[in-house]
């Protein structure tokens, strides 16, 4: 196993399930905002997720730990998740009517 410093080996036992932690954790706070202005925030905050999920992901295969499946599994979901777009709201059926009638 290649150095690592003292304070990150604390996290060492907990790091294979503190990944896919944080993937699922980023990934809900990205889609889960309806305000634009905490929508540009937190999808800020994914993306520096997916950079230390990308990174400990890396960190293992080069490591060949146990845990590589599971952490690049995460690195892939949080690719999939940013490229489904957010649900939209949708309208009244007012809204849906007024559309029927002007086509």
């Amino acid at each position: 196993m290649p150095y690592m410093p003292y304070w990150f080996e604390s996290f060492a036992l907990y790091l294979p399930w503190i990944v896919p932690s944080l993937a699922i954790a980023g990934l809900w706070v990205a889609k889960s905002s309806e305000n634009e202005q905490i929508r540009k925030a937190s999808e800020r905050v994914y993306f520096a997720a997916m950079l230390l999920v990308a990174w400990a992901a890396l960190r293992t295969v080069i490591a060949n730990e146990g845990c590589w499946l599971m952490h690049m599994s995460s690195i892939g979901l949080m690719v999939l998740g940013a490229t489904f777009p957010t649900t939209e709201a949708v309208g009244s059926e007012q809204d849906v009517e007024n559309e029927i009638m002007l086509s």
